[in-house]
This record gives structure tokens, C-alpha cells and sequence, in this order.
């Protein structure tokens, strides 16, 4: 597989494992409040959030790395960082609702980083359409 490849694979990877945590962190306090016993399955438990940084650190740093190697903006890689900063502070050192908003924040974040290397690598022309 070339790089161009592995490159865009990992951005879509990583927009949609950050989108899948925007959305767990956004619907979770309202499907607790509406159905308490969801509570008890393993998408509200702690090791999801340990399960979704396991997927997403990796696919997003390469994705991240070889986009931004092709088109030179490093505006990629600093809303990377920040937005992977945000989810691992949000993951492992926040509670409650700042978890949440913490959570929310970086994968927004991240989202944009992404959506930057492939609008940076279409208009180069780096990337295959």
C-alpha cells in the first residue's frame, strides 16, 4: 500500500474514531438519564475510552505525519497534538462533565486537523481523488 494510501486510510480512521468519541461523550449523560441500565455495558465503562485512544493515537500520527510531510503545513500537526492532548486529558485526568467537554473539544479539534491535511493534500494535488 503507498503512502497516499495509508495516509488518507488513516484520516478517514481517524475522523470517524474521534466522531464515534464526540458522540459517546455527547449521548452518554442522556442515555443514562433515559435508560439506567445501559450504564452497566461496556460502551459506558472506562477501558472504551482506553480502547478508542489505543485506535485513534496511532492511525491519526501517521495520517497526520505523512500529510503533512507532503504538503509542509504544520498547522496539521499542531491541531493534531492539541486535539489528541485534549482526549488524553479528558480520558485519563478529568470527571464528570469536564470529561465530556474535554473529550468533545479534542475530537472537534482533531476532526479539523484532519479535514485540513485532506483539503491541504487535494489542493497540492498530493493525493489521489
Amino acid at each position: 500500500m503507498n503512502q497516499v494510501r495509508i495516509q488518507r486510510l488513516t484520516d478517514y480512521t481517524s475522523i470517524s474514531l474521534a466522531g464515534i468519541c464526540a458522540i459517546h461523550c455527547f449521548f452518554t449523560p442522556v442515555a443514562l438519564i433515559l435508560f439506567p441500565v445501559v450504564g452497566s455495558t461496556f460502551v459506558f465503562e472506562e477501558i472504551f475510552h482506553e480502547l478508542m485512544l489505543f485506535l485513534v493515537i496511532p492511525a491519526s500520527v501517521v495520517a497526520m505525519f505523512l500529510g503533512c510531510r507532503r504538503h509542509k503545513d504544520f498547522s496539521v500537526i499542531m491541531l493534531g497534538g492539541v486535539g489528541l492532548y485534549f482526549l488524553l486529558v479528558g480520558a485519563f485526568a478529568a470527571t464528570g462533565y469536564v470529561e465530556s467537554i474535554l473529550t468533545l473539544t479534542g475530537a472537534f479539534i482533531m476532526i479539523s486537523g484532519h479535514l485540513r491535511n485532506f483539503r491541504l493534500c487535494r489542493k497540492d494535488s498530493c493525493c489521489e481523488h
